[in-house]
């Protein structure tokens, strides 16, 4: 066996083996979250119509690739009281996003991980009752933190975040940005697997 063939031979054996290794630090990771619902840009300011703070609930099931970065499918519901003179004021309005989104973390010895993320996905949005406007799809961009903290001893980690959804409002007469914020607390629960 010539030289090249014996180093090739080599990089394969530790290719597997890294691959290996690096499946063993790979987890299903789980979560359930809520919180508080707001927005950061009114409908339209004159006159003004607005959404007052509501809720949010939440769930993601993600993959774990190694201790700094996962990826994750996230659905979010929210929902928002409307206020101001327009016909469908004074109603609930619903949104739902569903998305995937990629997660970098830095865990410390303490316990404690701050997160970051970042994704794509859509939110659709529907008012509560008698509908004043069509119901509406439109791509959206997620993106937030927050911080985790896993419980000694066991697969469970509680953490809070922060979420932005940017989308597109452009029915029942207004055309705006949309800038949405939840504010979460929640649990994961991490599945060791390999592959």
């Amino acid at each position: 066996m010539n030289r090249i063939s014996r180093l090739s031979l080599i990089a394969c054996a530790a290719s597997l083996a890294a691959a290996q290794l690096a499946a063993q630090d790979r987890t299903i990771v789980l979560s359930l979250y809520g919180g508080g619902a707001d927005h950061l840009a009114d409908l339209k300011r004159n006159p003004q119509v607005w959404f007052m703070p509501g809720y949010n609930l939440g769930v993601s099931v993600g993959v774990q690739l190694n201790q700094y970065v996962a990826v994750h499918g996230d659905f979010t519901y929210t929902r928002n009281p409307s206020r101001g003179t327009t016909l469908f004021a004074g109603s609930d309005v619903n949104r739902f996003f569903y998305g995937a989104h990629v997660e970098g973390r830095y865990p410390f010895m303490n316990g404690f991980a701050p997160f970051a993320f970042a994704g794509l996905g859509a939110v659709s949005v529907d008012q509560l009752g008698v509908d004043q406007f069509e119901p509406f799809t439109r791509p959206a961009v997620m993106y937030g933190g927050g911080v985790f903290y896993a419980i000694p001893r066991s697969r469970v980690e509680v953490f809070g975040e922060i979420k932005g959804m940017t989308y597109r409002w452009n029915t029942a007469g207004f055309h705006r940005t949309m800038f949405d914020v939840s504010y979460s607390a929640g649990a994961s629960y991490r599945l060791p697997y390999r592959f």
